[in-house]
């Protein structure tokens, strides 16, 4: 075989290596690298942003202890804006009043009583024999209905209003009626046939423009710290105690008076929704509504009073959980053993105490909260334990003598409990408080508050002595047409207990005071003879 000659492929010669330029570097860094970092970075920051989106689609995280206000959920009620809070201008004094009530601002200080007609004063004067104001019912009517006092036994329907509510024990109790009577209408027309004037519904709007602006940043209101949003330093008498939570159901409960709610259109809405709001976030798991007060019992009772007129006036759930929670807490704070409260939850009673804590149960009642049965006859052994001259008069704790303020208390907690209008422990009691008629040298806000319900409730002829004299006496001491911060107020500085409880409880009691015409109408129909409703 012959061999086979292979001949090569032709061989270049081979190029020396060269090396890149800078520029080309960079073009294939371009190319390879620079394509990858660019994607990788837009994918991450795709991602980051819907993980930063995530916690808006799934809503707010729970939070824990009492639920905040339904009609608030959407925001953050521990984050309140202080640009919400603007001062209410003059012009609030017209704010709530109907087309038909004009009211000049700069008009002077009411005339005497005696002048009544000059004050603008609808309801007639009484004769000792018409059984007193005119019980006329053009224009009344109530949201709720709901029995007045607890009475025993089953409660016949209210006044006005179609409600009706139980009673315990065996006798029939009286009806009477439940919130709502202010927010439908005017007021004032529903409130003249008992005693109301034009220039008291003046006072009474001033005082809540006075309140609203002096709402705490935070929601509450304080005794001791009212003064933070205060335009000038004319706002005098801060009080000593510590009670917030008192001082924040002090604030809202004037305005519930008038009809003003957190639900309903009005100047005062948002005042009154972060108030509640405030009471709501610092309740405690076992209803315990006093935010850390001194005494605490006090600031419980009264905020269980705003909670409970607050559901009442607007079915609100969430306030009625916890109005029902704060109740609870009033029955298992009793004393067992004599049938009282006082400072501390279970502590012997006194008699200042018991009052504000069986209205806070009235009041929860009339709302249709669950109240119990068994803590009203306790009640009845305490009051029993401190009446003196068979009931007519009251004293602060059992052995004490009697004094005004605690007659009145204990008279009020007496017709909460049932009893008739001609019962001599009431007619006694009446004859005592008329003997210690209001007197400008010696105010007593709080006795006042308390007294000028008994007689309202009453009626007669001693209603109108008692009201042409109260009525006129807060609408001549308020601090009334200046410019001045404290506008609208009263001065505490000569009541016994203006030391404690300062300028806000002065202005607070004496407003709820001229807005009893349309709070709660009287328990006692007085012109059938005594007889109840």
């Amino acid at each position: 075989m012959a061999e086979t000659t292979h001949n090569p492929l032709p061989v270049r010669d081979e190029e020396p290596l060269r090396k890149e330029t800078r520029w080309e570097c960079f073009l294939d860094w371009v190319r390879t690298e620079l394509v990858w970092y660019a994607g990788s970075f837009s994918f991450h920051l795709l991602g980051l942003s819907l993980l930063l989106l995530l916690p808006n689609f799934g809503g707010s995280p729970e939070q824990d202890g009492p639920a905040v206000l339904v009609s608030q959920a959407e925001e953050d009620v521990g984050k309140i804006e202080r640009d919400t809070f603007d001062r209410v201008p003059p012009d609030g004094l017209d704010a709530i009043q109907s087309p038909d009530l004009v009211i000049d601002p700069t008009l002077p200080p009411p005339a005497p009583a005696a002048e009544a007609d000059k004050d603008h004063d609808k309801s007639p004067l009484a004769p000792p024999d018409s059984g007193g104001t005119r019980f006329g019912t053009d224009g009344l009517g109530s949201g709720n209905g709901g029995a007045m006092v607890f009475g025993h036994g089953p409660a016949v329907p209210g006044v006005i209003g179609p409600g009706t509510g139980p009673g315990t024990g065996t006798k029939d109790g009286s009806g009477g009626t439940g919130f709502g009577g202010p927010q439908h209408g005017n007021r004032y027309d529903r409130a003249r046939n008992f005693g109301v004037s034009v220039r008291s519904e003046r006072a009474v709007n001033a005082a809540l423009v006075w309140l609203a602006n002096h709402q705490c940043y935070e929601g509450n209101w304080s005794l001791q710290h009212y003064t933070e949003r205060c335009a000038d330093k004319s706002c005098t008498g801060t009080g000593e105690v510590l009670a917030d939570a008192g001082a924040t159901a002090l604030g809202l409960l004037p305005f519930l008076a008038a009809g003003q709610t957190h639900k309903a259109k009005g100047p005062y809405r948002e005042h009154i929704r972060k108030g509640i709001a405030w009471l709501l976030r610092h309740q405690e798991p076992d209803g315990n509504l006093a935010k850390g007060a001194t005494q605490m019992m006090y600031s419980h009772g009264l905020a269980t009073i705003a909670l409970s007129e607050a559901y009442g006036l607007t079915g609100d759930k969430q306030v009625g959980m916890a109005a029902q929670g704060a109740v609870n807490f009033i029955l298992n704070a009793q004393n067992t053993a004599d049938g009282g409260w006082r400072y501390n939850p279970r502590d012997p009673g006194d008699t200042s105490v018991v009052g504000w804590q069986l209205m806070a149960l009235k009041s929860a009642h009339i709302a249709g909260l669950n109240v119990g049965g068994s803590v009203f006859s306790g009640t009845s052994k305490w009051l029993d334990a401190v009446a003196v001259r068979d009931g007519a008069e009251y004293a602060y704790q059992p052995g004490a003598g009697p004094s005004p303020t605690m007659t009145s208390v204990g008279l009020l907690c007496r017709q909460y409990l049932g009893a008739k209008r001609d019962n001599p422990m009431l007619t006694g009691g009446m004859s005592y408080l008329l003997s210690h008629l209001p007197d400008e040298g010696f105010p007593n806000v709080y006795y006042w508050y308390y007294a000028t319900q008994v007689m309202h409730n009453m009626n007669g002829p001693e209603w109108d002595t008692w009201n042409r004299k109260i009525r006129d006496l807060l609408v001549r001491t308020q601090v009334r047409n200046t410019d001045r911060c404290s506008n609208g107020s009263w001065a505490p500085e000569k009541d016994p207990w203006g030391r404690q409880g300062g300028r806000l409880m002065t202005t607070s009691l004496a407003t709820l005071t001229l807005e009893v015409y349309y709070r709660y109408l009287p328990l006692f129909k007085a012109d059938t003879g005594g007889e109840e409703r």
